[in-house]
Formats: C-alpha cells, structure tokens, sequence
C-alpha cells in the first residue's frame, strides 16, 4: 500500500488516507486484509483467533483397500479345489452305491421268487503245453463264486478258487496237474460252493437267500450242523 491512496478498512468498511498501518475508525490492521474480525461489545474490532480451518484443507486422495492378498487368494483357490473334490468323491461314491444296487435288482428280476435247482455244463480244453482248463455254463447267478477241482481217481491234482461266475459262464486259470502236464486218461471234476455271508457277495446271496436257503435239487445240501447251504457238482471226463 502506498502513501496518498485512499484505502478502505477490512473490518468497518470506512475509507481513510493510504499509508496508516490501523484504521482511523476501529483500529483493525490495514494491511492484513486476509484476516478475520470480529466486533466486539465496546466497539473495537478483534482478530478472531481459535478457528480450526483445516477441514477446509484439500485431503490426500485415499487408495483403494486391497482386500485380499497373494496369499489369501491362493487360499481361497486351495479351499475351492478341495470342495470340489470332495464332491466328486460324493458322487462317485452314490454313483458306485446306485450301480451296485441296480446289479442287485438285475440280479433279482433274472431270478423270480421260487427255488433255484442248479445246473452245469462242462468243457475241456487241453494246450499243447498239457495245461488244462475247465469252462462251464450254468444258471447260477452272476458273482458265484465257485471251487472248481480235478481229481485223478481219489487224488486232488488240480484246484482253482474262486472262479467267479459271470452272466452264466465260468471258467478256470490254466491247470496243471500236480505242476505236470495233464496226460491222456480219465479224471474227475469236482464243483463246490458255500452260500452264506462269508462265502458268497451279497448281491448273489439277495437272489439265493441268505443262507442259501432259495437253492434246491439234487446238488444242494446242509454242511454238518450248519444252517448255511452248500452246493457239490462232480462229473468223469476223458483226455486222449
């Protein structure tokens, strides 16, 4: 501000000569026009002090909070691959578990409530080695399991177990007789099977009972004092 130019006071308003540092008037300063005043009771004017201007002040630009990181991402991955996983287990195991069951009722329906007599009938098949083996047909339900032998008059030279039946059909490993070639001459076959819980799969016992008890003919019997049914089949045949 320069001496001669009139200038008006920031606080009263009035206009006085350029050059004073206080107004004529009120008093307030000349030459701090930025500040803020306040009148007070007895007429004079008072800078006001004590006011907080800094919610006034621009404020940083705040950065977006990462809510997940490396480390919990690759968790949250990790938990989800597991899930999945365990509900492919679920539901292969209900796959499984629906799968046995639909073999159980195939196997009930292709054997209608009654008595079941068995039945076989046999082949032989000897390999230029001399091995031998046994195939056969019979209308025993799939997953028997059968103890398939062959005797050389009262003597066991061949034996396979189990030999498991398979939509009516069997057959056993290659056999030989007494670890040697099986040579031209008569020998015996000699079928067994047990029907209870520790002999045969469940699935087989749902269509012959449970002990065996829907089996019938000539081939079933009691073993001893047991309730469990039991099932022998021989018959001769000839090698050349």
């Amino acid at each position: 501000m320069t001496p001669g130019d009139d200038v008006q006071c920031p606080a009263c308003g009035h206009r006085q000569e350029g050059g004073r540092m206080d107004c004529v008037r009120c008093g307030a300063p000349l030459s701090a026009p930025g500040l803020i005043y306040r009148k007070l009771p007895d007429g004079r004017w008072s800078i006001v002090r004590g006011i907080d201007l800094s919610s006034l002040a621009p404020k940083p630009d705040r950065q977006p909070r990462k809510w997940l990181t490396r480390q919990g991402a690759l968790a949250i991955a990790a938990a989800v691959v597991l899930m999945l996983g365990l509900l492919w287990m679920a539901l292969k195991m209900g796959q499984t578990a629906r799968e046995k069951e639909a073999q159980e009722v195939a196997q009930y329906l292709l054997h209608p409530v009654g008595k079941i007599v068995p039945r076989f009938q046999l082949q032989y098949a000897r390999a230029a080695d001399g091995s031998l083996q046994v195939t056969g047909q019979c209308n025993l339900p799939t997953g028997t399991l059968l103890d398939v032998r062959v005797l050389a008059g009262e003597v066991l030279v061949a034996v396979d177990y189990p030999v498991k039946v398979s939509a009516g059909s069997f057959e056993t490993r290659s056999l030989l007789n007494r670890g040697r070639p099986f040579v031209a001459g008569l020998y015996r076959t000699q079928i067994k099977a047990d029907f209870g819980p520790r002999w045969q799969p469940a699935a087989v016992l749902l269509v012959v009972g449970g002990l065996g008890e829907r089996l019938d003919g000539p081939l079933i019997g009691r073993r001893g004092s047991s309730l469990e049914r039991g099932l022998t089949y021989s018959e001769d045949f000839s090698l050349d």
